[in-house]
């Protein structure tokens, strides 16, 4: 079961910042962008995303 979460105006705005300040790939914008505009946690092993102060996220490994 999924969802399909909107790119809004929000993401948008969000995305850009973060790639101007991370200098990240537009995908990983996109997906960092779009877990905190939605307050989700992002499970990830991608250590650049732990950069994000603001992205929740939770290795697998740790799991």
């Amino acid at each position: 079961n999924s969802t399909i979460m909107e790119m809004s105006n929000d993401v948008v705005n969000k995305t850009i910042a973060l790639r101007k300040r991370h200098k990240i790939k537009l995908p990983d914008a996109i997906i960092a962008a779009t877990a905190i505009v939605y307050d989700f946690t992002l499970i990830t092993g991608d250590i650049y995303f732990k950069n994000i102060t603001e992205l929740n996220t939770i290795d697998p490994h740790s799991l």
